[in-house]
């Protein structure tokens, strides 16, 4: 879906939050605290695909170890638990090229979506439903009020009864307004991306989209009809311009300029705390994300690690689940390189949060100090 925006909001009713000036509160993570969940050189998880069962103590993944698989590890241990088959291909319990996104189902089951199939596991990993979207997704899905739902052109499509689509929002054709023109009056060098990602509540599912520049926008889509936006902040958790250096060939030629660093959100991992607040989490080195109240806007920023090894990827209670990169190291005229393999991941650990500085949201963090 190439230069596409793979959804469309409707002019009325439409919600906006104002925006809130500065974070509440910034924190960070002690990487020096908390307690290794898995540490295997063997493993290569994909921070991509996951899914966690906090009440359940379930991490669901995608590992090179199974291909075409899903495997659950024990939250507590680490330890493998059982793994569900997602094969790629065209039959009704297959996935045409593969599988894309997944979320946790009622019951401890399991939702696992490609861009033309959900597929519903029970708690045991067997398939016991499957649901064709009209239109096709972007290949991501959420537990949209115990049902599946996803992103679609049309808005917002949850799974009806029998397997029919529900709109959500006024997603009614003649009102479809493609944001990509509005966007573009008030930012005309950006571009729209496919990188599309969906998380959900009990009554509203948050759209994450990404642009060529400057922050992602969150829709919100309320089950009750209204269709607004969620701001995400524009500042970062450290003071200062950022600038990317420049990139040269070989022969010393300037491949690209130096250039401001992409804002903090950029591809970032949407996800809901255990109090229902919005997560952002995603790959820059000074602002790992930031934690939103939907009602109000309020937010509080996640200073980074700095160090690229890591990838915070969900946040609970007062603690992350964090990623560490697999390394490898190869030697070419003397010189030692170190490579940073973002897809693959061969340890899962949880660290507690800490305050920095500033004070918090009502309600948020409650037990941070």
């Amino acid at each position: 879906m190439p230069g596409r925006i793979p959804f469309a909001v409707s002019f009325a009713p439409l919600l906006l939050l104002p925006p809130v000036a500065g974070a509440q509160q910034i924190v960070e993570i002690d990487m020096e605290a908390g307690r290794t969940i898995i540490d295997d050189e063997w493993r290569s998880m994909y921070t991509g695909l996951i899914a966690v069962d906090w009440d359940r103590g379930i991490l669901y993944a995608e590992d090179d170890e199974e291909p075409e698989a899903i495997m659950a590890f024990s939250l507590e241990t680490g330890e493998w638990i059982r793994t569900l088959s997602t094969p790629e291909g065209d039959g009704p319990r297959e996935f045409p090229r593969g599988a894309r996104g997944m979320d946790i189902a009622p019951g401890g089951g399991l939702y696992v979506s490609g861009v033309i199939r959900v597929i519903e596991y029970d708690s045991e990993g067997i398939q016991i439903d499957s649901w064709r979207p009209q239109p096709p997704s972007s290949g991501k899905v959420c537990n949209f009020g115990g049902v599946p739902a996803v992103p679609t052109s049309s808005g917002v499509v949850r799974r009806g009864p029998a397997g029919t689509n529900e709109a959500v929002g006024p997603a009614q054709a003649e009102n479809l307004v493609d944001p990509v023109s509005l966007e573009r009056r008030r930012r005309p060098g950006a571009q729209w991306t496919t990188s599309t990602r969906i998380v959900c509540s009990e009554d509203a599912a948050y759209v994450v989209m990404t642009y060529d520049e400057g922050p992602d926008s969150v829709f919100v889509y309320h089950r009750r009809g209204e269709v607004g936006s969620l701001p995400v902040p524009a500042e970062g958790a450290v003071e200062g311009e950022c600038r990317m250096g420049e990139t040269r060939a070989s022969s010393g030629r300037v491949v690209q300029p130096a250039r401001p660093c992409p804002h903090w959100s950029v591809r970032a991992h949407p996800s809901l705390d255990d109090l229902g607040n919005v997560v952002l989490l995603g790959h820059d080195a000074r602002t790992s994300g930031a934690i939103i109240d939907p009602e109000t806007g309020c937010h509080a920023l996640v200073r980074g690690t700095s160090d690229r090894r890591f990838a915070p990827m969900r946040i609970h209670a007062d603690s992350v689940l964090v990623f560490r990169h697999a390394v490898s190291t190869t030697t070419e005229g003397g010189r030692t390189m170190r490579s940073i393999h973002v897809n693959e991941s061969n340890g899962v650990s949880l660290h507690p949060l800490r305050r920095v500085s500033g004070e918090p949201c009502p309600g948020m963090l409650p037990t941070v100090r």
